[in-house]
């Protein structure tokens, strides 16, 4: 699903991995957010029902890769070679981070899970691994109070980042949970000072990075 500016021809593109991989009102809401700062954005639907950490499975995941990638090549052949950046809160986040060795000029993620509790299968790395062969820059977002992100993972995370401060960002949001800044019904942990601060770090971020 293509969403584009409401104005003009798109600076960049956006490919936009839904956090439960199904797209539902919220993920199209963020995507006409984005949209309207002059990206054409790509909305990927990566399954029909909602998924979560615990019922997603490995399958799901590394099919979920390649899928994000080719949806970055085709914005960039529809935008005649313009840059392309990624954005992904939860399982969305984490397979970019899987994805971004390749296609992708930046990518954002938010809260995303940084280990997988996947056992060894052969060949498989964990989000964490790919993020130190990265070809895009990174921006990572966290809050401190997450329930289902270990700080230890996040700080693991930070090390590898603050590496590149040059093209690398990293930020946690101090007395947030793991679904700040999604504003759905029933949310207690949703705080809109600290959304609203996501989305300007993220415009930022995509300013430098893909300008």
């Amino acid at each position: 699903m293509l969403v584009n500016p409401p104005k003009g021809p798109a600076k960049a593109g956006v490919v936009l991995v839904p956090k439960r991989f199904a797209v539902d009102k919220a993920v199209l809401h963020s995507a006409q957010g984005i949209a309207a700062t002059g990206f054409a954005v790509e909305v990927v639907e990566l399954a029909r029902q909602p998924r979560t950490l615990e019922n997603v499975t490995l399958r799901e995941i590394n099919d979920a890769v390649p899928t994000v990638r080719d949806a970055a090549r085709r914005m960039r052949r529809a935008l005649n070679g313009k840059k392309v950046g990624g954005v992904g809160a939860w399982l969305g986040g984490t397979v970019l981070l899987l994805a971004c060795d390749a296609e992708f000029d930046a990518c954002a993620v938010v809260c995303p899970f940084l280990r997988l509790q996947v056992g060894q299968p052969k060949g498989f790395r964990q989000p964490l691994e790919m993020v130190r062969s990265a070809r895009a820059p990174i921006l990572a977002v966290f809050g401190e109070l997450d329930g289902e992100v270990p700080i230890e993972d996040v700080r693991t995370l930070e090390k590898v980042l603050s590496a590149s401060p040059e093209t690398d960002e990293s930020y946690t949001y101090p007395g947030v949970g793991h679904a700040f800044f999604d504003k759905e019904e029933g949310n207690t942990e949703y705080l809109e000072p600290a959304e609203r601060d996501l989305w300007m770090r993220m415009d930022r971020f995509f300013a430098h990075r893909m300008g």
